[in-house]
């Protein structure tokens, strides 16, 4: 029972690969069309994966910070610092001196043959501030107050871009399930129609089949695996395309990355990822075929 069943699979999936080779450049330009119908969704998905990634390491904890005067002197700032460890939605009060600022750009940008040229430091003191509530009114309030301080320069909020970003990659991943789903069903549409054009063309080889007692399901069985490898190898072709731009792009990347001093780099697909795309269009692929067969049969048999 077995041996009949292994053997009526083995015989469907030969007869599939028999059609495949056939019709080379019919069965290329398939492939390659599911491929970037695949390909699509994938590359969104990998572009938006990569922004949440990097949206995650951004600071989006309310901060303010405060800039003083360059003129302002250390008597004045701590003075402001007094005031402004006095305002009520003041959580933590964390001073940065000139001196202190000036060294932090030395280590981190790597200037510091442009910063020993200086004859004075330019940076003013500052101030970080964690609010205790993050409430826009709240903060706009506190915008106010520390604007209307003598020597208090410029009041910048730094997070509100970062939340801004982390909500459009949210809102980025619907829009890719969105997109996936169209596409989905664009490959099963095109799988099918394949499929479609090669039972016209053993129209009377089925009908053959099915007056000399021929199931269904033996019918059907090498269209399924006909549409199945359609699939298998448009995964593998979007796998390929998708690998060949990330390491175009990671390149890229990394040569922005290295003049800014950072260490972000694109996250390449991992394997489970490769094996779930490879999957599911060895599924669409199959369904596509299977809806295409049933639908003949149906109205075949309906006659």
């Amino acid at each position: 029972m077995i041996d009949s069943w292994l053997s009526a699979h083995l015989q469907a999936a030969k007869r599939a690969l028999k059609r495949l080779v056939a019709t080379p450049v019919a069965s290329l330009l398939s492939v390659l069309v599911i491929g970037v119908a695949i390909m699509l969704p994938l590359g969104l998905y990998s572009v938006f994966a990569n922004i949440t990634a990097a949206a995650s390491r951004l600071n989006t904890e309310p901060n303010v910070n405060v800039y003083l005067q360059v003129a302002a002197t250390d008597a004045e700032a701590k003075e402001t610092e007094k005031r402004l460890k006095a305002l009520p939605n003041a959580n933590d009060v964390r001073f940065i001196s000139r001196e202190v600022a000036l060294a932090e750009m030395r280590r981190v940008a790597n200037m510091t043959d442009l910063l020993a040229g200086l004859e004075s430091n330019p940076l003013p003191h500052a101030f970080l501030i964690k609010p205790k509530s993050a409430e826009p009114s709240a903060l706009d309030g506190m915008r106010k107050e520390i604007a209307a301080l003598p020597k208090v320069d410029t009041v910048v909020m730094d997070f509100e871009w970062a939340k801004k970003l982390k909500r459009f990659a949210i809102f980025a991943e619907r829009i890719v399930v969105l997109l996936g789903l169209v596409l989905a069903l664009a490959v099963v549409f095109v799988t099918g129609n394949t499929i479609r054009l090669q039972i016209l063309t053993q129209k009377d080889e089925i009908e053959v089949s099915r007056l000399i007692g021929a199931t269904k399901r033996f019918i059907r069985r090498p269209f399924l695996y006909y549409g199945a490898c359609q699939g298998f190898l448009a995964g593998v072709v979007a796998i390929l395309a998708m690998t060949a731009l990330i390491t175009w792009a990671s390149a890229e990347v990394q040569a922005l990355t290295v003049s800014y001093a950072s260490d972000f780099a694109i996250k390449y697909l991992s394997p489970l990822q490769i094996l779930a795309v490879i999957g599911i269009g060895t599924i669409l692929g199959w369904l596509g075929g299977f809806l295409s067969v049933s639908l003949y049969l149906r109205v075949y048999t309906s006659r």
